[in-house]
């Protein structure tokens, strides 16, 4: 698996600390390997996301972007995206930075973290493919296996879904009912009697496991805000 650095530079103490509790949590959500430098990136470890400050000064030039390095500036004033132009970022966050922006920005340089996610091994047909944790929506079990739901194609596999379960992160995965484990980054809501998922299915809720997915729904938001502990 590729290493890859989130380098923080931010002028303002409390405002570096959210943005790694930030990047902390997008890390748990996605099942990525990637490790958090506040301070210079280190050049040997490989390709760099780098987030700086503006309210603090421009950028110093080694930080500026490259081919195996991507930039974000970050500024509570709008208009500091203006200065920024001459240096070619890769994106502006103004601050404080929410984690909706930090998706949005980092999807745009997905390419350089991809080959840093976790991924989940399968093997159907006899074919073996991995697949990243952050692309499952859904397992659902059947009377030869597991139906695995991925945002490209659904694949049927002979293994058991207790064994498949326990190869997930258990942060973000969760049992609904028994034929049923979902991403709860692709859940959309809760109601009485369902769990609504990003791909408009429907799973159906026992009312035994309705307290249990909602309070694992409800530490997974705290998680997605990065206001829970990790």
């Amino acid at each position: 698996m590729e290493r890859i650095q989130f380098v923080v530079q931010m002028h303002d103490p409390v405002e570096q600390a959210r943005l790694c509790r930030l990047l902390q949590a997008w890390k748990a959500l996605y099942c990525a390997s990637v490790e958090l430098v506040e301070g210079a990136p280190d050049e040997d470890v490989g390709p760099s996301v780098l987030f700086w400050d503006l309210d603090g000064g421009l950028p110093p030039p080694r930080f500026y972007p490259g081919k195996e390095q991507v930039l974000f500036v970050c500024s509570s004033d709008a208009q500091a995206a203006i200065r920024s132009y001459l240096f070619h970022p890769n994106g502006f966050l103004q601050k404080p930075v929410s984690m909706e922006q930090l998706e949005k920005a980092l999807r745009r340089c997905a390419p350089l973290w991809w080959g840093a996610l976790e991924r989940l091994e399968l093997l159907s047909n006899r074919v073996r493919m991995q697949i990243p944790f952050c692309n499952l929506i859904r397992m659902e079990g059947t009377r030869k296996g597991c139906l695995v739901h991925t945002f490209i194609q659904d694949i049927a596999i002979r293994e058991p879904m207790y064994s498949l379960e326990s190869r997930l992160p258990q942060q973000i995965f969760i049992r609904c009912q028994r034929s049923y484990v979902v991403n709860l980054c692709h859940v959309r809501g809760i109601s009485r009697r369902s769990v609504h998922l990003s791909d408009g299915t429907e799973i159906p809720l026992g009312r035994s496991q309705k307290e249990v997915v909602e309070e694992a729904y409800r530490r997974f938001c705290l998680l997605r805000e990065g206001t829970a502990e990790l």
